[in-house]
């Protein structure tokens, strides 16, 4: 199955002509996707019916006359955006066409009682939307082989002119497969090119994997890994820590004292309190955790795995600490999702194979089959086996998730036996599978 992945190029704005010509290019394309929604919706019981690219004829025949059709019902787009690119112009009207579309599913479903709340609003069809666009190649943009350097089509002193950008970047995708058409975008500092690139993955290995690269997601230690075999042998291992513990612990703190600040006199926290703090945050754990997931995925390659395994984590909420420690801080701010996605994608790039498995008892069970562990009250990435062996409690529950990786791996491959109707299938062993459980298999 093809994927798509994107490159994201800075271009390098040299001077206030072309910071405006970016700037009037975007304003200008987002104005007439403002425009054509407000046909789209006007005209949506005949464009609604429409399929794929259908719905370019119905509306050009309504905005955009040509030499055969002189006349047409709404002129107002011919004099307001005279040549506009009729490349561009396709692009923003199926831009249009989407969102006026994904407005009337969601108000059909609230209107049909598919709601999260038994109160809530109805939605609202939002004219004025954040949207980019997307420059068709050679038409709109066209890039050089190396992509150092790009010519785009902008909107400059009231004609359409190409434009000559240096990038900067690193391209990872680019020359794999299918490029598509680029996108321009922007975060209010600097503008920038997104090359999207289709191409086919690696096909996994078939049967059962060899290796296995086990996860193990923690709160003091961001992952905790390990590679074990099939005989339950431990080849490598090893922790990745967050590298911005102190300066998310910074901003937590300074969150923390202007919550104290402001409500010492009884006063609720407003809308929006401290958001840019919160942005901050939520971009350090978004960076965490690409740059962890990389390096799980190269771990992988490195030490030959088919596969990677994790926990299923998805849903679970989990306690705050003690009185007076900031453990329940440190939980929200927790990116298990967040990694565990990244890593599910970048393993997809490279053909390896990926599995969440069951969670319940990976630390709490040793490795070896020895029993329950007891977690240190003082220090709880240490526990003590029940035959009085210390260990590091994610290390531990990293080997029995690369053993229940493995067992998942082999009872797909088993047919399923026959079973009563009232008997339910279930793909792991009754008693707790950990690193123990291969060892007894190979011997």
């Amino acid at each position: 199955m093809a994927i798509i992945r994107s490159d994201t190029l800075t271009l390098q704005v040299t001077g206030a002509d072309q910071q405006q010509a970016l700037a009037n290019t975007l304003a200008l394309y987002r104005r007439l996707v403002r425009d054509l929604m407000t046909v789209a919706y006007t005209h949506w019981p005949t464009i609604g019916a429409t399929q794929g690219n259908e719905a370019v004829k119905v509306i050009e025949a309504l905005i955009h006359p040509t030499a055969k059709r002189p006349h047409v019902r709404y002129t107002y787009f011919a004099k307001r955006y005279y040549k506009f690119p009729s490349y561009l112009r396709r692009v923003a009207l199926m831009d249009a066409v989407g969102q006026v579309r994904s407005f009337v599913t969601r108000f059909d479903q609230w209107r049909c009682g598919q709601r999260k709340h038994p109160h809530a609003k109805p939605p609202r069809l939002t004219a004025s939307t954040k949207t980019f666009p997307s420059l068709y190649g050679s038409q709109c943009a066209k890039l050089n082989t190396d992509a150092s350097h790009a010519f785009i089509k902008v909107h400059w002193q009231n004609d359409w002119i190409w434009m000559g950008f240096g990038l900067k970047g690193t391209c990872r995708f680019r020359g794999k497969g299918k490029a598509k058409s680029p996108l321009l975008t922007t975060n209010g500092r600097q503008w920038q090119l997104s090359l999207p690139e289709q191409f086919e993955p690696p096909k996994p290995v078939k049967g059962a994997p060899e290796r296995v690269l086990a996860v193990d997601v923690g709160i003091n230690t961001a992952a905790t890994w390990a590679v074990v075999d099939t005989q339950g042998t431990v080849h490598a291992r090893g922790f990745i820590s967050r590298t911005d513990k102190d300066r998310e612990c910074r901003l937590m703190a300074r969150i923390r004292q202007a919550a104290k600040k402001h409500t010492r006199h009884g006063s609720r926290l407003p809308p929006g309190f401290c958001r840019r703090d919160h942005q901050r945050l939520t971009h350090l754990a978004d960076n965490q955790a690409h740059q962890i997931s990389r390096q799980l995925v190269n771990l992988a390659l490195d030490h030959h795995c088919q596969a990677i395994a994790v926990e299923n984590l998805k849903g679970w909420r989990p306690k705050a600490g003690k009185k007076r420690t900031p453990m329940k801080a440190r939980f929200h701010r927790w990116f298990h999702r967040q990694l565990v996605t990244r890593l599910d994608s970048k393993a997809v790039e490279v053909g390896l194979r990926y599995v969440a498995v069951y969670a319940r008892g990976t630390s709490r069970h040793a490795f070896d089959g020895s029993g329950s562990v007891k977690r240190d009250k003082d220090n709880y990435s240490q526990c003590t086996f029940s035959s009085g062996k210390r260990y590091h409690a994610d290390l531990n529950a990293a080997y029995n998730i690369a053993a229940r990786g493995h067992v998942y791996y082999q009872g797909c491959r088993r047919k399923a036996a026959p079973r009563a109707a009232s008997q339910k299938s279930t793909g792991t062993p009754r008693t707790p599978v950990s690193l123990s459980t291969l060892w007894q298999q190979s011997a």
